[in-house]
């Protein structure tokens, strides 16, 4: 019975995805998930109080797969690159975390539209899952970023600002890649993106520790 409950829920996520990733959340009915899905609607409302109950479960669906897939992307980049130079470490964390992003949403558009466009808009609820989602990534970011950067407090730097400023970056980047129909080119998005991350690695040598700061300042 229960195996049944969990076949049924599964066929109404990949209607929804469809639904959902194709038309919009605010074009889509109960009627037509349970159609795409084959099911009454006595099965849909068996898993799922409301439709955006089921988006939420999507959602969230969608950002486990991606999680995974860039979690074991950082840690094969981190595994070849452990005993390299630090810049080199960076480009390799850093494009292998991008390249499965933005090959999850061009390999299915569908997900791109659930995850950057939609999900942002639907209800507070709905915002609220998104923006713990994105402060789960942020502090992902986060712990690749301090081992790279161990003496960022030395030199004034926070790294969870840091952190939050380059998953931004990397969200609007996608999101407005999503909007113009994934043109530019594959690479040249990722070229580009990688650039903020070589950037911040080609500043850091040239931050000073802040009692070094301090003490070259001109007296007042």
């Amino acid at each position: 019975m229960q195996d049944r409950v969990i076949q049924r829920r599964a066929l109404l996520l990949d209607a929804a995805l469809e639904a959902f990733g194709t038309r919009g959340y605010h074009a889509v009915t109960v009627r037509e998930i349970c159609t795409g899905a084959r099911l009454t609607e006595r099965y849909f409302y068996e898993s799922f109080k409301s439709l955006e109950a089921l988006f939420s479960a999507l959602y969230l669906q969608l950002n486990e797969q991606l999680k995974s897939a860039t979690l074991g992307a950082l840690m094969v980049a981190q595994a070849r690159t452990a005993s390299g130079p630090d810049r080199e470490r960076i480009d390799a964390l850093a494009s292998a975390g991008l390249r499965v992003l933005l090959e999850f949403i061009r390999d299915d558009p569908r997900r791109a539209r659930v995850m950057l466009i939609d999900a942002i808009s639907i209800s507070h609820g709905v915002g609220q899952i998104s923006g713990q989602i994105t402060r789960e990534y942020a502090e992902l970011t986060r712990g690749f970023i301090e081992q790279l950067f161990p003496d960022a407090d030395a030199r004034g730097i926070d790294i969870a600002v840091i952190a939050t400023g380059l998953l931004g970056a990397n969200i609007h980047i996608a999101t407005q890649w999503v909007r113009d129909g994934f043109k530019p080119s594959f690479e040249v998005v990722l070229r580009n993106n990688l650039a903020i991350y070589q950037a911040l690695s080609a500043f850091w040598p040239k931050l000073q520790p802040l009692d070094t700061a301090a003490s070259a300042q001109p007296p007042v």
